[in-house]
């Protein structure tokens, strides 16, 4: 994890095969609905390409297939619990099985 000023990060990988799709995606808007923080996934490979995580669409429209490698950016007041919970929830294949 990185710090930098008021934003913390760190880098997580996409584990399953459907990518982030929009289960994920809403569990994801659904974790930071009860936070203060604000998350933003930035593809490693083109830094333009972000998503708010508290929006569904933003995080499709990412277009995370698999193993795409993301920055979360994190800031504000529960920052580093956010960060945690979002960060647990990619390393454990956002709860699927896979087959």
């Amino acid at each position: 994890m990185d710090s930098v000023g008021n934003v913390i990060s760190a880098k997580v990988r996409v584990l399953t095969r459907e990518g982030l799709h929009g289960r994920p995606a809403s569990q994801i808007a659904a974790m930071l609905s009860n936070r203060e923080a604000n998350l933003t996934l930035v593809k490693t490979e083109d830094p333009q390409a972000r998503a708010n995580c508290a929006s569904v669409l933003d995080m499709l429209i990412l277009a995370a297939g698999f193993d795409t490698e993301l920055q979360v950016l994190a800031e504000g007041p529960d920052a580093r619990a956010a960060l945690d919970e979002v960060t647990e929830f990619f390393n454990n294949k956002f709860g699927e099985e896979e087959s």
